[in-house]
């Protein structure tokens, strides 16, 4: 072996070794570790995929066909087009917030840095990705006929794999409903350490997709929600669908929520009034609350729902803050051993809400729910509640005294029945 193979294959081991080791840390082998990591966990497996093809693109030089090593590097060249991708275009937070001496810098000069730092990343990622694709291009034109089917049916079989086996929720022969199944989730959350990762972004992102614990948790519960039927008696109030979607801009208008149902919520003498109105793919909420007339301090509009699903999810509930901002949140209980069972609150459970929220002489929130994400099946009835809240009470030093309740219709012990037009 010569000297230069020698040291190609050291580095290569070395590379690979590193790769290897990204990506064991991705799929969960050390969950703990990934606490406070901010991205999702495809950007960590993106990541040491590059480490780890590089390192076997350096061993199989000399050792393969040569387009062993070409497909290598065009998987390289593809990861490196995803990765920045993710920065430029992902929802989740980013590191380019200027602080100190820089951001006075950059508001002086009347641009934003993490707007230019985004940019620069979106730049690299369209031109790596033009790049990848004519060398993907170039690389199959060199292929016979038979080489390029082969190809395709090793391609189509790796997307298979990766969207659709993978994610699939697993089947376990002790496991008799989704109520067991809720409970094994969270409890395989908390014992392998996933409910200690603080990722970047919605819960879903935490996991890999072959141990999605998020998206199997859904799909159990949106089956128990749609298999739900109000009690005996109980008044259910139906959704009425809206033909136009309204405009989640904090204003309420009187025309985009005209037919909404209306909820009036106590005590009626503060006027907070709640809009709820449905379409093909979304639950709409607006709140109109007179008796808060701050721009500044604590607001929020909450609604809780899947109230009592399971004797493992007793809720689910998004909240609007004063800046439109959604927080989603569930509460879970799972066995441990021979004590009482634990709680646990998932947070930010949801990618896809949207909220709103705006002081035009008081204030108005506006919240959209995608009903599959949410869970809720149009014409199945579901329990709801609502409440909103203004800023504390504060005594004459500005310490807290009180929480200032500006309305509430249904409570957790007697929720609202609601059922979505299913047209």
């Amino acid at each position: 072996m010569s000297a230069g193979r020698g040291q190609r294959d050291a580095v290569g081991l070395i590379v690979l070794a590193v790769g290897a080791g990204i990506l064991a840390l991705g799929a969960g082998t050390w969950p703990d570790a990934l606490r406070g990591l901010n991205a999702p966990i495809w950007v960590l497996l993106a990541a040491g995929g590059v480490f780890a093809l590089a390192g076997a693109s350096l061993l199989s030089h000399g050792r393969t066909p040569p387009w062993v090593p070409a497909v290598i590097g065009n998987c390289i060249l593809t990861l490196f087009a995803v990765i920045p991708a993710w920065i430029a275009w992902g929802s989740s937070r980013r590191g380019f917030s200027a602080a100190g001496g820089v951001g006075g810098v950059s508001s002086a000069l009347g641009f934003d840095l993490a707007d230019i730092g985004r940019l620069v990343f979106a730049g690299s990622a369209v031109l790596t990705g033009l790049i990848a694709v004519v060398v993907w291009i170039a690389w199959l034109r060199k292929l016979s006929w038979p080489g390029r089917a082969w190809f395709a049916a090793s391609a189509t079989l790796a997307v298979y794999a990766l969207l659709v086996a993978m994610p699939a929720e697993p089947r376990w022969a002790d496991v008799a409903d989704d109520h067991q199944r809720l409970a094994r989730y969270a409890l395989l959350t908390e014992d392998e350490g996933w409910a200690r990762v603080d990722g970047a972004g919605v819960r879903r992102w935490n996991f890999p997709p072959w141990r999605n614990f998020e998206d199997w948790t859904k799909s159990a519960r949106s089956r128990l929600a749609a298999a739900r039927k109000a009690p005996a008696g109980q008044e259910v109030l139906d959704i009425p669908y809206l033909a136009t979607p309204p405009q989640l801009d904090g204003s309420i208008g009187a025309d985009e929520w005209r037919g909404a149902r209306r909820i009036e919520l106590a005590p009626q003498a503060l006027g907070t009034v709640v809009h709820v109105a449905g379409d093909a793919r979304y639950l709409y909420f607006a709140a109109d609350v007179p008796a808060d007339t701050t721009s500044e301090g604590f607001d929020q509009f909450r609604v809780w729902f899947h109230i009592g699903l399971s004797p493992w999810l007793d809720n689910e509930r998004a909240f609007v803050g004063r800046a439109g901002e959604v927080s989603s949140l569930r509460a879970m209980r799972f066995p441990w051993g021979d004590h009482a069972p634990r709680s646990r609150t998932h947070w930010q459970i949801y990618e896809r809400a949207r909220g709103a929220s705006s002081v035009s002489g008081h204030r108005r929130f506006e919240l959209a729910l995608d009903l599959d994400e949410a869970g809720i099946a149009p014409g199945v009835a579901f329990p709801l509640w609502l409440e909103v809240e203004g800023d504390p009470q504060r005594d004459a030093a500005g310490k807290f005294k009180a929480r200032t309740d500006l309305g509430r219709a249904g409570s957790h012990q007697a929720p609202l029945w609601l059922r979505v037009d299913p047209r």
